[in-house]
């Protein structure tokens, strides 16, 4: 005999049935996951030739990309990875993830991050786990901060502490994804700030957002980071722009 809860279950389901995040295939009753087998299978990783310090793609091979081969202190992160490339499936996914209230989507993403992690030996190399913070108007806006979740999804996994009450943005940038790839260095630099110093100081940190474009973001936060204090800073993101 069916129970009440059951009966309800199903009429929630009848009415406002679990559907696929990317294809809107219905997903079966009760499915944790929001994007059904085949869409998952069909993102396009990120675990071709890479450069070693940046991740982005090599088309031709070689260990390190010409810009990263060209200025050494480009960046100030130590190593960025990203599980996904960013584009078709993987770019609808994080833009509904993070302009379209679906914070669910952090179960289908943090398996994947913990995996890169992992892979890359970032769970042992580090201690504890920075997102990318959200200046306070976009934070209050948005009502949730996506690095964060990220951040906590992937921590779930490798048993990492998170740090939230380190790293500050100082000052309101433009959207990075509103400028052209040579603004985007300027837009954030000294944009960033450290408090509670001793929580980071010695220390090897992993840096969590959800996209990498040029890196910049990610190389200003980690420069504030080891200004601070930090032995060395690991980027881990969802994605990678090519």
């Amino acid at each position: 005999m069916k129970t009440i809860k059951s009966i309800i279950s199903h009429a929630v389901s009848f009415v406002f049935p679990i559907t696929c995040s990317l294809c809107s295939t219905d997903l079966p009753r009760g499915a944790k996951q929001r994007v059904c087998p085949s869409c998952f299978e069909g993102l396009t990783k990120n675990d071709g030739l890479i450069c070693k310090k940046c991740g982005v793609f090599l088309p031709d091979g070689g260990e390190h990309c010409y810009a990263c081969l060209k200025d050494r202190k480009r960046f100030s992160f130590d190593t960025l990875r990203s599980p996904y490339v960013y584009q078709d499936g993987v770019r609808k996914l994080i833009l509904k993830f993070k302009y379209s209230g679906r914070m669910f989507l952090t179960k289908e993403f943090e398996n994947s991050l913990a995996d890169t992690a992992v892979k890359n030996n970032f769970h042992n190399l580090t201690e504890c786990i920075i997102p990318v913070p959200l200046n306070f108007v976009r934070r209050v806006k948005r009502g949730y901060n996506q690095a964060e979740l990220l951040a906590f999804g992937a921590a779930s996994k490798i048993s990492k502490p998170v740090y939230t009450n380190v790293l500050y943005r100082k000052k309101i940038t433009k959207p990075q994804f509103k400028l052209a790839k040579s603004a985007r260095i300027e837009n954030v630099k000294n944009s960033f700030l450290v408090k509670n110093i001793e929580l980071i100081k010695n220390k090897n940190i992993l840096l969590i957002d959800d996209v990498a474009t040029t890196g910049a973001t990610l190389s200003t936060c980690a420069a504030a980071l080891k200004l601070a204090g930090a032995k060395k800073v690991f980027a881990l993101t969802l994605a990678r722009d090519m």
